[in-house]
């Protein structure tokens, strides 16, 4: 869910890995899909990084029922999955070893490492692996993980080191599907929001719900030592406190720093994570179920009321890519349709479908944020209140806090009419799986269209290139056309770090990687 010059998007490498992984599946099935490297850790663990986070803080621990992308950095730090990505964005061996796939692409299995531990001292086995993946696969668990793995029908621990998955259709990219599925100890389910049990480098010193966190060594880490003694992670009252805190030196990273604060802290010798590629995407979602946005002529009109254009210089400062066929994946991907039909910026052709959909003069929508943070989605509001209200529409711009904010339309399935949420999607890299978040269950936008479900589901199984990338351009159409999300613009999040920090990583998706990081001084 929410989460983060432009580089060449994340498709076009992935495209490329994904050929490859089908070449080795098509040239030898039996044969294992990489060899894990050994996780190298440090000789000793230094120093202490304190990491800043405005407006809010960390509410929980759970990583498969992840609901605020500042907790998505634990992710690799507690936790560790069966498959991961490297700096590269490449899927390669975490927990599993290596996997290999049957002829049909509908058996898996996966040989995992031996040795790894709890950080509670409990010994991790396949029969672990299979409950994680059985409980994000429950419906009654609010995990945003199931959208990519919900086509697998059995999951059988065959040893304590070899998993067996089967599918219902063909996958040759299901290790891509795995990767945000993170192993934690679900022998105590009820406790893991606030234990953070897992496999990761490091361990939970002290937490406090939505105030602090403090992460520590973890002496059971199969890696060996964690680089760093301690990470604070540290809730700052609002956006200016952190950057203060920051220039003052009482911070090592910030996330999710304002595009309007970039340049005080380029011209002070700021660092920035640079990501590879670009997968992450700010957005509005829309209930489609409610009106008036049960009505495709309202949600097309104000896709056509948007000024993408405007809000990428003003909110971002041109540092994102507008979204003008409003496609989940980015103009600048080579998987991107580009035959999709802009939504130009058109207020008299927005006034007459709205006035189809029936939403009469003097309608009020709206418009919900968060308070604390994202001045930029605020900054977007107000072009957009300024040009509804040429047309005769008002737009009521809300922000509150974390929870409050979830609350109105999350998990899937809540109602919430006449009302826009602004978000951010942090999609993953591949093609196939950003392009589900557009699926009944996975977007809170309560939309179901049988023709994109359909494509969905098709995808990972189409070896072929090509004929993927035209189930790209299907599915990129149906969204365009029936707009269930107005997708605005394609950015990561904006993280900075002091020059002492060494080794941490932005993806594709706009997450912070601290994993491998290191402090000196």
């Amino acid at each position: 869910m929410a989460t983060h010059g432009k580089p060449v998007g994340a498709a076009a490498a992935l495209l490329a890995i994904a050929a490859a992984v089908c070449a080795m599946l098509l040239a030898d099935r039996s044969t294992q899909a990489a060899q894990a490297a050994t996780a190298a850790g440090c000789n000793a663990s230094k120093g202490t990084l304190r990491y800043g986070i405005a407006g809010a803080g960390i509410s929980q621990l759970d990583p498969n029922t992840i609901n605020f992308a500042g907790q998505v950095p634990l992710q690799t730090l507690l936790y560790n999955g069966l498959s991961k990505y490297d700096k590269n964005m490449n899927v390669v061996p975490d927990l599993a070893l290596k996997w290999r796939s049957s002829k049909d692409l509908k058996t898996w299995w996966f040989t995992l490492r031996k040795g790894v531990k709890y950080s509670n001292g409990r010994a991790f086995t396949a029969e672990d692996a299979r409950a994680n993946i059985l409980r994000v696969l429950d419906p009654k668990v609010p995990s945003q993980q199931r959208s990519n793995a919900k086509d697998i029908r059995s999951v059988r621990a065959i040893n304590p080191y070899l998993l067996r998955l089967k599918l219902g259709s063909p996958s040759a990219i299901l290790p891509n599907a795995l990767v945000d599925i993170k192993m934690s100890d679900t022998n105590d389910v009820e406790n893991l929001a606030k234990s953070g049990t897992g496999t990761g480098p490091y361990k939970v010193g002290t937490f406090v719900p939505n105030q602090s966190l403090t992460l520590v060594p973890n002496s059971s880490w199969f890696g060996g030592k964690a680089c760093i003694q301690k990470i604070e992670f540290v809730r700052e009252p609002d956006p200016t406190a952190m950057v203060t805190d920051f220039r003052s030196g009482n911070l090592d990273m910030i996330w999710q720093v304002r595009p309007t604060d970039v340049p005080a802290l380029q011209s002070g010798g700021t660092s920035f994570l640079k990501p590879s590629a670009v997968s992450g995407a700010h957005v509005w979602e829309l209930d489609t179920t409610s009106p008036p946005f049960d009505d495709v002529r309202a949600r097309q009109a104000l896709s056509y009321a948007i000024n993408r254009k405007a809000m990428n210089q003003a909110a971002f400062f041109g540092l994102a890519t507008p979204s003008l066929g409003n496609s989940l994946i980015s103009s600048t991907s080579s998987a991107y349709n580009k035959k999709l039909k802009p939504y130009d910026f058109n207020l008299e052709k927005a006034k007459q479908l709205f006035d189809a959909a029936g939403v009469k003069p003097g309608t009020t929508f709206t418009f919900w944020a968060l308070a604390g943070r994202r001045d930029e989605w605020i900054t977007m509001a107000q072009i957009l209140q300024q040009d509804l209200k040429k047309i005769g529409l008002d737009l009521n711009i809300q922000r509150a806090d974390v929870s409050t904010w979830l609350g109105r339309f999350y998990p899937a399935g809540k109602k919430y009419p006449n009302t826009i949420v602004a978000n951010y999607f942090s999609m993953p890299p591949n093609p196939t799986y950003a392009l589900k978040q557009g699926q009944f269950g996975s977007c809170e936008c309560n939309w179901k269209n049988a023709t994109f479900e359909a494509q969905a589901l098709k995808a990972p199984g189409v070896v072929d290139l090509k004929a993927r990338q035209k189930i790209y351009d299907t599915m990129q159409q149906i969204f365009s056309v029936y707009a269930p999300v107005m997708v605005i613009a394609h950015q990561t999040n904006i993280v900075a770090y002091q020059k002492r920090v060494t080794d941490a990583w932005e993806d594709a998706q706009g997450n912070a990687h601290l994993e491998d990081a290191r402090v000196s001084g």
